[in-house]
């Protein structure tokens, strides 16, 4: 998150003001406190999808490169690395087209 100040409201104010809460989550994300702690965020649909969208773009660089580790310290050749990622992309396909149906 960048530098904005995050919108807060107790759990009584956002459970009396439920639409403003979501108005307001629509562009950037909301804090959620009880007993004046942060205890949940809510945030828009877009945004949640482009995190989600993040992690696994990461997670995929993180696969990469401990396959091109393993691969450079000789635990796999890279015949190997090629058929662990190409069986990875081949899941994440599977995993996609499941959440798409």
């Amino acid at each position: 998150m960048n530098a904005m100040t995050l919108p807060l409201f107790s759990a009584r104010d956002a459970k009396t003001k439920f639409g403003e809460v979501l108005d307001t989550a629509l562009g950037r994300p909301v804090g959620i406190t009880k007993h004046d702690r942060l205890t949940a965020y809510i945030v828009s649909k877009y945004e949640f999808e482009s995190m989600k969208q993040t992690i696994e773009n990461l997670e995929d660089q993180i696969w990469l490169l401990k396959a091109e580790a393993a691969r450079i310290e000789g635990f796999a050749n890279a015949r190997q690395v090629s058929a662990f990622l190409a069986n990875m992309a081949e899941e994440n396909g599977s995993e996609d087209d499941k959440a798409g149906s």
